[in-house]
């Protein structure tokens, strides 16, 4: 798996995972820090939608995106 582009608003981020996306809800605090809902990590978004996101590549999912945004202007932590 790798991250290609992550994007978001006040209250989600959306991440792109080699061909595929998926939508994450969370809050955008004033820190700033995004704080990502991983309860709400469940299907890829269309096409995929009918594809159930396992809990291993879940797991991976939260892992790449905590890598990736640790040193950023807005990390993303999952509660």
């Amino acid at each position: 798996m790798e991250i290609k582009n992550i994007t978001g608003t006040r209250g989600s981020i959306t991440v792109q995972i080699d061909d595929k996306i998926v939508i994450i809800n969370g809050e955008l605090t004033v820190t700033p820090i995004f704080y990502a809902d991983r309860d709400s990590i469940k299907n890829w978004e269309v096409p995929y939608e009918n594809v159930e996101i396992s809990e291993k590549d879940k797991l991976e999912i939260i892992r790449l995106i905590e890598e990736k945004t640790r040193d950023a202007k807005v990390p993303i932590i999952f509660d």
